[in-house]
């Protein structure tokens, strides 16, 4: 069955051969929407939308784009829910290396969180990345939740600028506190490597005693670097660096709402 696209005015039309009554329409979007979506490779320069503060790197592909946000070593205060997150909490100030969210958007509204740790800050975008260990993040080696953060009940931020999306993604993770919604965190899987951060009570009590200890931490390692990370996110969610033929094209046109 043959398979061709049809541009008339301001419609695109997705149609099939097949049957005697000759080709048939299985899908119409608007022209405006289709030439969003289509990742062109330009070496000219593209207008960017304000960035928030620590943006390191970023990646757009038609209308998808990424961002990732790079904060320094710091001392942190939140809140710990063991019975998850009706249960009762209790607060701890705990030190952490640098921190990488990469925060993915599609046609503007956000779409998920990673979450990496550091040693260091970034110098090139080939620098390798590490599992955190923060519970609210899954530490599956599976690429759709590897690394992910969890944002249950997070409001839709769409009314927001960019900017103030990132910020809000990022204060939301924070301010919701930390609980056992995740089987599989990257708490307990990086307890295992460190003493120091085996329990809350024992990160906390080295954090007392060296702010920088996370600098030192073993870090699992992801085993990519910054722009392969990025790369592989986009490539998981079926997004190409750039049409190569036909048959990307037509899987573009079921991305897009009809009409």
């Amino acid at each position: 069955m043959g398979e061709y696209i049809e541009i008339e005015g301001r419609v695109v039309r997705l149609l099939r051969h097949g049957s005697r009554e000759g080709p048939a329409m299985d899908r119409e979007v608007s022209l405006s929407a289709f030439l969003q979506a289509l990742p062109f490779a330009t070496d000219g320069v593209s207008r960017l939308p304000l960035l928030p503060i620590g943006t390191r790197f970023v990646l757009s592909r038609g209308s998808d784009l990424l961002i990732t946000v790079e904060q320094p070593p710091q001392v942190r205060h939140f809140s710990w829910r063991p019975g998850g997150p009706q249960g009762s909490a209790r607060d701890y100030a705990l030190a952490f290396p640098y921190i990488l969210y990469l925060v993915l958007f599609h046609q503007g509204s956000f779409e998920e969180m990673r979450i990496y740790y550091r040693p260091a800050p970034l110098t090139s975008d080939a620098d390798p990345l590490y599992l955190s260990n923060l519970w609210n993040v899954s530490a599956t080696d599976t690429p759709m939740a590897r690394c992910r953060a969890c944002l249950q009940g997070r409001p839709p931020f769409d009314e927001l600028a960019l900017t103030a999306k990132v910020q809000s993604v990022i204060e939301f993770f924070w301010g919701t506190g930390f609980n056992t919604a995740i089987d599989e965190s990257c708490f307990q899987r990086a307890a295992k490597r460190d003493s120091r951060i085996d329990t809350l009570e024992a990160w906390e009590m080295a954090s007392r005693r060296d702010p920088l200890f996370p600098l030192e931490v073993d870090w699992e390692p992801v085993g990519m670097g910054l722009s392969e990370t990025a790369d592989g996110l986009m490539a998981w969610r079926g997004i190409p660096a750039r049409i190569e033929d036909g048959a990307e094209l037509v899987d573009l046109i079921y991305r897009l709402p009809e009409g």
